[in-house]
């Protein structure tokens, strides 16, 4: 089955030379390509398995918003990211599920779409690293637990979308343990909701940086 992409980028060049691209990949189907507004337009009837942002210029956080208005499953990809810390901790704190380095090429590009839709992420440990500490670390809350690297797990699969059960079979558990690993990221966090829960992280990683 074929992995659906839309490259969202402004300059047109960009975006065309990597859909061209992308095109000779066999697993990958480019299904568009064009400014925001016309990749909210065309996923209305032609909903896209992932999304690449061609370009760091963009308000990201803005995009990611609008992109996952209604609430989906789309994976959103920053293309063109410079390793530091600093800019991939600024594209999670934006919602981006992954990212591309600078000097990446098409297959590399191919390999963290894969990747991504298969639940994982590719980085350096370095950056892993620093991606942990900052979320687990400390606090969300004065006084507050932070999360364990179990429940970091499941909240990526809870931003994806997948339920109690489809977690559970994800990290080979019972549903009713999945359950009890919410409640507790729930309580953690403050929130009342599990929509609410990687909202809530991305705004705790963007005090973080600030």
């Amino acid at each position: 089955m074929q992995i659906k992409l839309f490259i969202i980028g402004d300059v047109r060049l960009h975006r065309d030379g990597l859909a061209m691209q992308l095109a000779e990949i066999p697993d990958l189907e480019v299904i568009g390509a064009g400014p925001l507004s016309a990749a909210l337009e065309a996923m209305r009837t032609a909903p896209a398995d992932v999304v690449l942002l061609d370009s760091l210029q963009l308000a990201i956080s803005g995009v990611v918003e609008s992109l996952r208005q209604p609430p989906g499953r789309v994976r959103i990809v920053a293309v063109g990211v410079r390793e530091v810390e600093s800019e991939v901790l600024a594209c999670a704190a934006a919602g981006v599920d992954g990212y591309v380095r600078m000097d990446a090429g098409v297959e590399d590009l191919s390999t963290i779409i894969g990747s991504l839709m298969r639940g994982e992420m590719v980085c350096s440990p370095k950056v892993a690293a620093s991606l942990y500490q900052t979320i687990a670390a400390g606090s969300v809350e004065s006084g507050g637990a932070g999360l364990t690297s179990r429940e970091l797990e499941i909240v990526e699969l809870v931003n994806q979308g997948l339920s109690n059960k489809e977690i559970s079979r994800q990290l080979s558990i019972e549903t009713c343990t999945a359950k009890n690993h919410i409640q507790n990221i729930m309580q953690k966090l403050g929130v009342h909701r599990r929509g609410q829960v990687g909202a809530k992280l991305r705004r705790f990683i963007g005090s973080r940086l600030a």
